[in-house]
């Protein structure tokens, strides 16, 4: 006589011995009553957290660069969040607190921790849009710049998602030779946009200076040429160009 098999009307039952015994009908009561007893609002609690965390492992993995100036908003917003949904895990967590209690003031907490949160999400994608981007200013020529030398100042073009409509430029002019008597004083300096569409074409600025340029809308390389009015026998040099991208 072959062994009993269970017949259409009677359930299997799966059954183990041994120090390792399980029953899988008791784990499925088990499993149940867990996911039975999960209050839903204790993890609606943990949602503001799980958001502020995410939105600062996004900016840690995309940081826009530039000024740390640009960043208050994102800073002030995403902290309040963080402290905000942490109180909201801490009092979901509890048997007394938001999990247990759905109170107007719960909900209106969790809410608050959202929506700073996302305002420091915003302020982080209003600089990347908008924000200020230092750029590498090259200087074509090697030679000294006298009263009738010229050299021309090279912004090459921004990388995608870079570009901004205007151009800052630090501009600082230096005695080529530092052990002779200073000219610098004495010097002054034409730039010329060499590039259609940048204005002002033409400004003159003193060796030390910061010209800003309108862009026209210009998203590929911009040169600017540069000539110096000094007095005879001055020889001078590029010391500094540095530029900074923004809007206006």
């Amino acid at each position: 006589m072959g062994p009993e098999h269970p017949g259409p009307d009677r359930p299997a039952q799966i059954h183990s011995s041994g120090g390792q015994a399980f029953n899988a009908a008791h784990i499925d009561r088990s499993t149940f009553t867990f996911l039975r007893n999960v209050d839903p609002r204790s993890l609606v609690a943990l949602l503001p957290l799980l958001v502020a965390l995410g939105i600062a492992g996004y900016a840690a993995l995309s940081w826009p660069g530039g000024p740390q100036s640009q960043y208050p908003l994102f800073y002030a917003a995403l902290a309040a969040g963080f402290v905000l949904s942490v109180r909201c895990a801490v009092a979901g967590s509890g048997s007394a607190g938001v999990a247990r209690t759905w109170s107007t003031a719960g909900l209106l907490l969790v809410v608050t921790a959202l929506l700073a949160s996302l305002l420091g999400l915003a302020g982080l994608e209003e600089v990347r849009r908008n924000g200020e981007i230092a750029v590498e200013i090259s200087v074509r020529a090697t030679q000294p710049l006298t009263g009738s030398g010229t050299q021309t100042l090279v912004l090459p073009a921004p990388a995608p998602g870079k570009a901004r409509d205007r151009l800052r430029l630090a501009l600082t002019l230096a005695d080529d030779d530092p052990a002779s008597p200073t000219c610098v004083h004495k010097t002054t300096a034409t730039l010329t946009a060499l590039t259609p569409g940048v204005t002002p074409g033409v400004q003159r600025v003193p060796a030390q200076s910061v010209v800003e340029f309108d862009l026209g809308g210009q998203r590929g390389e911009v040169a600017v040429e540069i000539s110096v009015q000094t007095r005879q026998n001055c020889v001078m040099r590029v010391a500094k160009a540095d530029g900074t991208l923004f809007n206006d």
